[in-house]
């Protein structure tokens, strides 16, 4: 039997939770409502991350790219509210005047967003993707740079009061990290709200076992080193390897920027591996992370350089079907939830990676990556802290992977009672497992006014619902199950072609349907 012990501390730092890049916030206006309303936002609304980071605040922005991207984000970040990171692009500037009238620039966007579009939670700023002006990463070698555009905003944004954090320094993989040690000795640290950096699992197959120890401790080293300065740490971005970094660098010239376990038949498996990378950073003490990406980006068309294929949900033509990592990955961002207080956590078991945060209302989550080849008999004991319910336990088994059609995650498999707070299970092998207290069980109010008009299915909103499932029978009282469900979506409508009978149910913030 192996023993895992999750400790609440009597002084625990919050979490901020984790989420994603969401690519797809540039380019909402090219979205169906189909494609946003029963896949990204439906299925965003489900995870409810807690952090975002995005593309914006470019000195050039248009008032009409930034109402698009407000109308994105009051319909997606603002509903969870989950933390935005937004990273510009800019040019090489080289007068002073230049600079002061970037920065200024900067800032009336920024401000804009904030003050007159409503975007509150839009806190923390960085003026680059990892160090790059002139080329991808040329700033690492050019830091005085850097700090000289980021110097320019901080007294643009101190000047205004502008609730907006600088990050320093984005770069990427984590031998650039060392970047954080020269923006500490060379004074960037007054002008730096929150540090951050990226990386991607390229030395490392999903199957290798040591990954998650190196990982944590290319984490801890960063945060140890900012723990004086009384600053966090976020990552910025994370995913696995690179298909362009694996010898498959472009074909016909277009450059193969996916995920290489999308497209090597480890899909289902290497989730274990992007999960045990954000419980290693959980771990850490890392503040916030965010996946490379929620949605794929668009099929590049003429002579476009770049396939980015990293979603959770494809976009793919008008294939948007979600990928094995939704049931993975998914669980750990609607779980352990922002303002969470992560565990110390201990196990005797080198093959068991565990994670998991504490609520303020007593309720607690904790995950667990097994990479055990066997089924495992786990005991997971809480210390301070007592269960005030029975657990919900979610699974994901890499070998029968829990796929739904609509993106719907998936139903716990069974509830555990604790025994003195302890609780004894039997996970798969190769899987993820979530226990959570983090619920409230009930079943949400009917749906009401379900009517059928001009081919369009109508249904009044419901305050209990984060999203509706959609089912179609043959008879007035049919039982409605997965195996009649037509649709879910956000939407308090739907397009219907087919004659019979329909039922709407409302889905809760706590899954309950």
């Amino acid at each position: 039997m192996s023993k895992i012990t999750l400790k609440k501390e009597e002084i625990m730092a919050r979490f901020g939770g984790m989420g994603f890049h969401n690519t797809e916030a540039n380019l909402y206006r090219q979205m169906s409502e189909h494609q946003f309303n029963e896949v990204v936002a439906k299925v965003y609304r489900e995870l409810s991350p807690g952090f975002s980071r995005m593309w914006g605040g470019f000195p050039t922005w248009t008032k009409e790219e930034m109402d698009d991207f407000a109308e994105y984000c009051e319909k997606m970040q603002c509903k969870t509210g989950a933390t935005i990171y937004l990273t510009g692009h800019c040019v090489r500037y080289h007068s002073e005047e230049e600079l002061c009238e970037y920065a200024k620039n900067v800032a009336d966007r920024l401000s804009y967003l904030i003050h007159e579009k409503g975007l509150s939670n839009l806190q923390i700023y960085c003026m680059s993707n990892e160090l790059s002006l002139d080329d991808w990463g040329d700033l690492n070698f050019e830091m005085a740079t850097f700090k000289n555009y980021h110097t320019h905003l901080y007294n643009e944004f101190r000047s205004r009061n502008l609730p907006v954090k600088l990050l320093a320094t984005d770069a990427s993989p984590c031998e650039r990290w060392e970047t954080i040690e020269w923006a500490i000795a060379n004074g960037m640290v007054p002008i730096s709200g929150v540090f951050g950096g990226h990386h991607y699992v390229n030395d490392f197959e999903p199957e290798d076992l040591e990954f998650y120890k190196v990982f944590k401790r290319h984490c801890q080293d960063v945060v140890n080193q900012l723990k004086p300065y009384e600053r966090r740490f976020i990552l910025g971005e994370f995913g696995l390897a690179q298909a362009f970094k694996q010898g498959k660098q472009n074909i016909n010239g277009v450059k193969m920027d996916v995920c290489d376990a999308f497209y090597n038949g480890k899909e289902a498996y290497s989730a274990l591996q992007v999960c045990e990378m954000a419980l290693a950073a959980m771990n850490a003490g890392v503040y916030a992370m965010a996946l490379w990406t929620f949605t794929d980006l668009p099929n590049p068309e003429g002579m476009s350089y770049r396939l980015n294929k990293w979603g959770l949900t494809r976009w793919d033509g008008e294939d948007y079907s979600p990928r094995d990592w939704l049931y993975a990955y998914g669980l750990l961002v609607k779980y352990l939830k922002k303002n969470g207080k992560p565990f110390t956590v201990d196990t005797d078991d080198f093959l068991l990676r565990c994670g998991g945060v504490v609520n303020d209302n007593g309720s607690f989550s904790a995950a667990i990556v097994n990479r055990h080849e066997e089924q495992t008999d786990i005991t997971v004991t809480l210390e301070g802290l007592c269960p005030h319910q029975a657990a919900r336990v979610y699974i994901y088994d890499s070998a029968n992977v829990p796929r739904n059609a609509f993106g719907d995650l998936q139903a716990p498999s069974f509830m555990a009672e604790a025994v003195d707070d302890a609780f004894t299970l039997t996970i798969p092998a190769n899987s993820i497992v979530v226990l959570t207290t983090d619920y409230v069980d009930r079943t949400p109010a009917p749906v009401l006014n379900v009517r059928k008009e001009d081919g369009v299915l109508l249904w009044d909103a419901s305050e209990e619902a984060v999203y509706y499932r959609v089912y179609r029978g043959e008879t007035p009282d049919f039982a409605a199950d997965i195996t009649n469900q037509i649709a879910s979506t956000i939407d308090t409508k739907l397009s219907v072609l087919e004659d019979g009978y329909y039922q709407v149910k409302a889905v809760d913030c706590y899954g309950n349907c």
